[in-house]
This record gives structure tokens, sequence and C-alpha cells, in this order.
């Protein structure tokens, strides 16, 4: 593994394309977390943050499968470059936009629907400038940076909005991603290009692919049930995303822009730590034990959420702050739920994702993995959508109370059900 990394570093090719990664996921991430920031201040509504949330999953959802048609057909270099450029364009755009909500919902489809095709050739481009034999590293290289990035980009939200003003996330954005544009510009490799079909062909093709990935998850209740189960997740981390910013403000009287280090940063220790817990430990138990108690766990940590919007007791505690924390504004006790929240999280999803690629044959994993994303996408809208309109309406107790529940109630559960329809074995 040393030499595989000591080759990959030595690669200038992998690494002005890491350099490219690393500075255009900080930025999106940067982007993204400061827009839900300011949509919550600007209209004061968990309603107007899911409709946000909407138009980031919606253009990926119908441009997923046409991005990657597009880099297998034109030189993945050139679609990186020109992404990245209208992508920096577009967010200079926001600053005089931030005062419109509309105008704002505008540039973000645009934004997404640029970074799908940037994404997709990003991630092509790895085996053309990797040996095949270093391609395992490289991809861990990437996974790690998308960990890291979300959790520098939304800390560094909260610092610059608190320090500077709402606008300095996005220049600095801007110009982050102008670099990546030029890093992009040294990159020099061979792509064997395929013909470009026809319109109709095209749109067909498309059709096709999309029907074989749905047929097959339809022919095998297995997969069904894994494909429900790996939605919901994808749901509930879209619907926490959509009402945090309400919740902070209105529940534990925590400034939205100061969600990035109170909130997104304990999320994303937590993923970190049971990234590593896994990797160390977790060939030491069965899947189902680990969807188990990560399961639990994230109901656990929602039940105390929604006890701290209704008891007054309960959130003293929470909203509790020592000394050295008031700097930051941030609770120990808050935080040590949001990190088990997180750690949780990753326990249930990791080998539930794992046990998902475990049965697809390789012929038709791409198609059934784009479905799966197409429904993620899909499901996490509606979500995001519902969860911000009742949190206006209802308040976060009821929505909170109830995802509890169907936490805890899975994890105690979750063996007879993904034992008993065959998902994972005893």
């Amino acid at each position: 593994m040393q030499k595989e990394k000591r080759e990959l570093l030595a690669n200038r090719q992998f690494l002005y394309l890491w350099a490219e990664q690393i500075l255009t996921q900080f930025s999106y991430n940067l982007i993204n977390f400061a827009l839900i920031v300011s949509v919550f201040k600007l209209t004061r509504s968990n309603f107007s943050v899911g409709i946000l949330l909407l138009c980031f999953f919606l253009p990926s959802s119908l441009t997923a499968l046409f991005a990657g048609i597009i880099s297998d057909h034109f030189h993945r270099k050139k679609i990186m470059f020109f992404a990245n450029i209208i992508w920096a364009t577009l967010i200079l755009a926001y600053i005089p936009a931030l005062k419109n909500f509309w105008t704002i919902l505008l540039i973000a489809v645009l934004i997404q629907i640029t970074d799908e095709f940037f994404s997709n050739a990003n991630m092509a481009a790895i085996p053309n400038v990797v040996e095949k034999k270093n391609l395992l590293v490289a991809n861990s290289f990437f996974s790690l940076t998308s960990y890291l990035t979300l959790i520098t980009g939304s800390i560094s939200v909260g610092i610059l909005i608190r320090f500077s003003s709402f606008y300095t996330p996005f220049i600095l954005a801007s110009f982050l991603v102008f670099l990546g544009a030029f890093f992009v510009s040294k990159l020099e490799f061979k792509q064997e290009l395929v013909k470009m079909p026809k319109k109709k062909e095209a749109i067909q093709h498309i059709k096709d692919e999309i029907k074989k990935g749905w047929d097959f998850i339809k022919s095998r209740n297995s997969l069904k049930i894994l494909v429900a189960f790996l939605v919901s997740l994808q749901g509930l981390l879209g619907l926490i995303l959509a009402i945090s910013p309400g919740f902070l403000e209105n529940v534990l009287n925590i400034k939205a822009e100061d969600a990035s280090f109170v909130f997104v940063l304990p999320l994303g220790v937590g993923l970190l730590a049971a990234g590593y817990f896994l990797g160390k430990f977790g060939r030491n138990f069965r899947k189902i034990q680990l969807i188990q108690k990560g399961m639990i766990l994230v109901g656990v940590s929602l039940f105390l959420l929604a006890l701290t919007s209704k008891s007054p007791r309960v959130a003293g505690i929470i909203k509790n702050t020592y000394h050295f924390e008031k700097i930051l504004h941030i609770s120990l006790p808050l935080t040590l739920i949001v990190v088990g929240l997180g750690f949780g999280g990753a326990l249930v999803f990791v080998p539930a994702q794992t046990a998902f690629q475990e049965k697809l044959p390789s012929k038709i994993r791409g198609r059934v993995l784009s479905v799966n994303t197409l429904l993620n996408y899909i499901f996490s809208s509606v979500l995001t959508l519902l969860s911000g309109f009742l949190a206006d309406k209802i308040g976060f107790f009821p929505i909170l109370l109830i995802l509890a529940i169907f936490g805890i109630f899975l994890g105690f559960f979750s063996k007879k059900i993904l034992i008993g329809a065959k998902v994972l074995e005893k």
C-alpha cells in the first residue's frame, strides 16, 4: 500500500486532478452551506430552505445520466475546464442576488447542473491519469477528500461570516474554482471517445438503461428492501439539513451562521470516527449488528433533540455551556448528541451500502446504482420540502419524535426484517 501511495504522489497528473478536486469540493460545500444560512436569514422559513435543497437535488436527478453519457463522448478535460469557468462565474452572480430568494434558486439550479457534468467527468477521469494497480488508493484519496472538505467547507462558512461578511464565502469560492480550472488546464491524458448517437437514439438508450436497472431491482425482494432502506437514510440526511438552521435559531438560540461548527463539525467528526472504527474493527461484527446499533444510536440522538424543543429541563442540560465553550457558542452535551447522530448514521449506511454492492452483478451494477441515485434524489427532494413545511406549521418536536421512534423501532426489528427478507445472511 505504501508503494502505491508513493507512486501516486509522484504522478503529477494525479496531483493536478486531486488539487482541482480539493478546491472545487471545498468551494461546493462552502457555497451550499452559505446558501442554506442566507436563505433562512432572508426568509426565516424552514420551507424556503427545503425549496433551496430541492434545487440541489432535482437538477442532479435529471442530469446525472446525461452527464455520464457526455463524459464518454467528449474529452473530460474540456468538460471540467469549461464547467469550472461557468461555475466560478455563476458563484459571483450570487453576490447581487442574495436579497432575492427566487434569483438565488435560479442560480442554484444552474450551478447544480454545471456541477453534475463536472463531477461525473472528474470521477471518470481518475482511470485516465492513474494506473490500474493504483486505482484503489486514488479513490480512497478522493473519498477522504470529500469527507474532509465537507467538514472544513461547512466550518469556514461560520468563521468567514462572523469575521467578515455574507459575501466573503462566495468571493473565496469563486476564486478557488477559477484556480481549479487552472489545474485542469495542466492535465494531459488520452481518452478514447465514444461516437455520439443521434438524438432519438440517445434518449431511447437512456430510457432502456434506466428500465433495465429498475427491472432488476423490482425482480428481487431483497434489493427492493435494501434500496428503500438506503433511500430513507439519504432522505433523513436531507431532512436534517433542511430544518437545522431553524432548529438552532428557534430552539437552541444559536445563530444559523454558527451551525457550521455547532452542528456540521460534530456530525462530520462522527462520520470520520465511524469510518475509522469500521476500517479497523468492522470485520469483527456482522453487518446486521452494526446496522442495529447504528439505528438505535440515531433514534436516541433524535429523541434527545426532540425533547430539547419540548422539555425546558432537557433543553437546559443540552444548551448548557461551560466557560471554554462560550467562545465558540457550543455546548458539550449538544456536540456529543450530534457526534452520536453522525456515528450511528455511518454504522447503518456503510454496511447497508456494502450489502447492496455485493448483491449487484458486475454487468448491471452501473445501471442499478444510477436508478438508486435517481431514487435518492427524488425522495430527498420530497422529504426536505415536506419537512420544511411541517416545521413551520407544527414545529420541530413532532417531526423529530416520529423519526426517533422510527429509528429505534428499526434498530430493534431490523434483524427480523433484513434477515427475514434475505437482505442479509444469518
